[in-house]
């Protein structure tokens, strides 16, 4: 796809939607394609241009509404790659519901990066998660703050600074193997044996190992190598996690939506904590809140650009 062209662009055609559903629901041995490819198209294109038009809101406004208005944004945009595999949704009422929740109350000291977010048994999340990306998320699992920030590689310096070492290392990836130092090692305090058990225990991926003076080749099987957590950022830099927490199959583009979730119910929900950590200073939670945000607005369109591209090829 041309660099130039966006998803929000070719989006806006109901002619073009309707046979890339169709394609899509081929693909899938959906019966009745283009019938439900017909009746989707205007669906779809509504889902797109009401994420677009959130998210060019969102870069306008003050900080202080930027989460509520993102994450409505990348809830419409989920919501149009979901109709590329579920020409029914939402079927139920069960699936309208968020799928995940928060304290409810801020309790006194609070840290954005110690909070979490609890999986529920049915709604948004647990469906997408399934759906998208064939993970099935366990009811009750929860997700903290600071792991789903660790999993955006452009914070990995801001990290680097505030907490004076890095959860991710710099990587090569190049034809199912992966290069990266012995740092890595180090800081997980594993053999290669230990780590190759870890990996397969966590991500059900069969790797091997092999330790060089400096360096550690990993090389993933092409059956599954999607299930190994690799983050890359914008400018191409690869990045490998170097804290267990990461070794998840959580995809990027569902960290920004946890993320921006809890974000938004702050913003609505808890306006003396939000005042306090907009405007008093006290601690590092800022600091990282506005980095997300800020790379939210490039990153998350091109993650969702790709999740469209992989459904075109």
């Amino acid at each position: 796809m041309n660099s130039n062209i966006t998803f929000t662009t070719v989006f806006k055609s109901v002619e073009y939607v309707k046979k890339y559903l169709m394609l899509n629901y081929e693909k899938k041995g959906i019966t009745n394609g283009t019938e439900l490819a017909f009746k989707n198209g205007y669906s779809f294109v509504y889902y797109i241009k009401l994420g677009d038009t959130y998210f060019k809101q969102a870069t306008l406004a003050p900080i202080t509404i930027q989460p509520v208005l993102f994450f409505y944004g990348i809830s419409h945009w989920l919501k149009g790659a979901l109709l590329t595999v579920d020409p029914e949704y939402p079927a139920t009422t069960q699936v309208l519901a968020h799928g995940v929740s928060t304290r409810k109350r801020k309790k006194q000291g609070y840290r954005f990066l110690s909070d979490e977010i609890k999986v529920q048994k049915d709604g948004f999340f647990p469906y997408l998660s399934n759906q998208l990306f064939n993970f099935k998320q366990l009811t009750g699992e929860k997700y903290k703050m600071s792991h789903l920030l660790m999993a955006i590689p452009e914070l990995n310096e801001t990290f680097k600074v505030l907490n004076k070492d890095s959860p991710l290392e710099p990587c090569e990836y190049k034809e199912n193997n992966i290069l990266v130092s012995n740092t890595l090692l180090r800081k997980l305090n594993f053999s290669p044996k230990r780590y190759e058990l870890m990996v397969k225990e966590k991500t059900k991926t069969d790797i091997t190992c092999i330790e060089n003076r400096d360096t550690l080749k990993i090389s993933l099987p092409k059956q599954n190598k999607h299930q190994f957590p690799l983050f890359k950022t914008l400018d191409g830099t690869t990045y490998i996690p170097a804290i267990l927490p990461l070794y998840w199959r959580l995809p990027e583009i569902l960290a920004h939506f946890l993320l921006l979730y809890n974000l938004s119910m702050i913003c609505r929900y808890e306006a003396e904590w939000w005042g306090e950590v907009l405007y008093s200073y006290s601690s590092n939670d800022l600091c990282y809140i506005e980095s997300f945000l800020s790379y939210v607005q490039q990153k998350t369109p091109y993650l969702m650009e790709s999740l469209f591209l992989n459904e075109w090829n």
